[in-house]
């Protein structure tokens, strides 16, 4: 995959944001437990922008040991204040290193029961840097915390950033594409470059226009992206549009097989009850057979698959087929030459 063949192994290759890198390096190197306002580090920007990449190449430029904390980890109160409040007392490991937690995608913790205040008494309590991730800055959920964060904000890379990138891979790849086809992809990645990387990949692995290939991918693999949890908001919505009048069947058929994986059984049946709430939402909305309400089919739709990550194979709907069998059943049993039409 270009994505992993291309991601860059240190912080001199990351691409953009140079500001945000100068202030998570001088915040983490002046660092220290009794300064309340910057206890925390709060990175924000759109999904896809290098976020959680960007802290790594940090991190591991300065020797640190991450402890990470994902969104499909164990993360409710409980979970927080046994396992991971004891780790923010010791300040190195066995081996001289400088620990340091890292907490991704804070703004998705309604389903964790507790969270966001058993983190706030974490930062407040802790002897190591506390690094947290989001997509929504302002979202309320997150509001607590903020007044020990240190502010970092990330803005999606210019397209002078991001061509000799590009270029490198053109070249390394032996990829025709013209330059305003670049820009033209640069457009529909909204700065996400792992999105560009994978359609340059998409374009030279079936040898054809590139924004063709993305447009005629099959429901299967735009179903796919749709439960990819490393998919964009704005990427599912021109996705869902490729073929709305079939994808949230495809979605309410696939969810539960794709729903995040925890340990905690309750967990996932709230994850699950999410997505379903979500799909109930869209019969309401379909029943009333109002055009003017797509978008709100579209952004539930969406919705449904945040709690999903893709894991197997994308299956058809079992209700389309049911339905197909009804009709033929029915056209079987029909004796047209019995079947007298009325006059106009």
């Amino acid at each position: 995959m270009y994505t992993s063949k291309y991601r860059p192994s240190n912080i001199k290759n990351f691409i953009g944001n140079e500001n945000a890198i100068k202030n998570l390096i001088k915040w983490i190197l002046e660092w220290e437990p009794t300064n309340k306002k910057t206890k925390c580090a709060l990175i924000s920007g759109l999904n896809g922008i290098g976020k959680s990449l960007l802290v790594e190449l940090v991190l591991k430029k300065h020797d640190y040991n991450m402890i990470h904390i994902a969104i499909d980890d164990e993360r409710d109160k409980d979970y927080i204040n046994q396992k991971i409040k004891p780790i923010l007392t010791a300040k190195k490991t066995f081996d001289g290193r400088t620990n340091a937690l890292v907490v991704s995608d804070i703004d998705c913790s309604s389903g964790h029961y507790g969270f966001i205040s058993a983190l706030l008494e974490c930062i407040k309590e802790s002897q190591i840097p506390i690094i947290c991730i989001c997509d929504d800055r302002y979202c309320q959920n997150i509001k607590s915390i903020l007044n020990y964060c240190f502010d970092i904000k990330m803005s999606k890379p210019t397209f002078q950033q991001v061509y000799p990138l590009v270029y490198k891979v053109v070249i390394n790849e032996q990829i025709k594409i013209s330059k305003s086809k670049v820009d033209k992809l640069y457009e529909q990645s909204n700065g996400d470059i792992r999105y560009i990387l994978n359609a340059l990949q998409l374009g030279l692995s079936n040898k054809c226009d590139i924004k063709k290939n993305i447009q005629s991918s099959n429901i299967f693999e735009t179903t796919g992206q749709l439960l990819n949890m490393d998919r964009s908001i704005e990427d599912k919505f021109n996705i869902y549009w490729s073929a709305n009048d079939i994808h949230t069947l495809m979605i309410h058929e696939n969810y539960i097989s794709s729903t995040l994986n925890v340990k905690d059984e309750i967990k996932k049946l709230e994850n699950i009850a999410y997505s379903a709430t979500s799909i109930s939402d869209i019969d309401v909305l379909d029943a009333t057979f109002n055009f003017d309400l797509q978008v709100y089919v579209a952004y539930n739709t969406v919705k449904a698959t945040i709690k999903c990550n893709k894991k197997g194979q994308i299956k058809f709907p079992q209700f389309l087929g049911r339905i197909s069998t009804t009709n033929k059943n029915k056209r079987e049993k029909l004796d047209y030459d019995k079947v007298k039409f009325s006059k106009l």
